[in-house]
């Protein structure tokens, strides 16, 4: 008798680890996570200017399902670039972002991707005064002036006039998608080019 249920006991502990096994297994199989969405830029600056990454745009981690996941404006993660140069000169920022990230080795996986950029030109690293572009190009001032666009062109840098070199910041957010694909990190590459203007 002791036996039997000795028997029974072990066959439902078989069971239940066999049951638990195949609960781990096909939770991990729905449970994948996308390790990483990395975004490399390349800054292309005209002679005279200069630009820095003050900090890459970088999403969380996901699942494989998750749908919809944003950095917005302000949002930790979200890229920031600095332009200095001439306070007299305007600017225009040009950004091309691929519509996508692709899948580091598996090409044929990808995650729509919707880049925006907004910028602040009051001297101050501030998203608060930050203006948001509709598009992927900006025309602005390299330091808002108050009286508006300047009125005859800037006086050349000589002997007597050396103008302020000022700082304009750029902040990348966006979206990705995050569907039914496979685990693993993702990537693409943002182009900012920075010309006087």
């Amino acid at each position: 008798m002791f036996t039997h249920i000795s028997q029974i006991l072990t066959t439902i502990t078989r069971q239940g680890r066999l049951l638990a096994l195949t609960l781990i297994l096909l939770l991990g199989a729905i449970w994948q996570p996308v390790l990483g969405q990395t975004i490399n830029f390349s800054i292309h600056v005209a002679s005279s200017l200069d630009a820095s990454k003050d900090s890459d745009m970088t999403f969380p981690e996901v699942m494989s399902g998750d749908g919809l996941t944003a950095i917005d404006l302000g949002d930790g993660g979200m890229g920031v670039f600095a332009i200095s140069g001439n306070e007299e000169l305007d600017v225009e920022v040009i950004m091309t972002a691929p519509t996508e990230l692709t899948h580091a080795s598996l090409p044929a996986y990808t995650m729509p991707l919707d880049l925006s950029f907004a910028y602040a030109n009051r001297g101050v690293n501030d998203v608060n005064q930050a203006v948001t572009v509709s598009g992927t190009t900006a025309r602005f001032q390299l330091k808002e002036r108050e009286s508006g666009p300047a009125g005859a062109p800037p006086t050349p840098p000589n002997a007597s006039h050396t103008p302020n070199i000022v700082t304009a910041y750029i902040y990348i957010f966006g979206t990705i998608d995050v569907g039914s694909i496979a685990s693993g990190s993702y990537g693409g590459t943002v182009e900012l080019s920075v010309q006087y203007y």
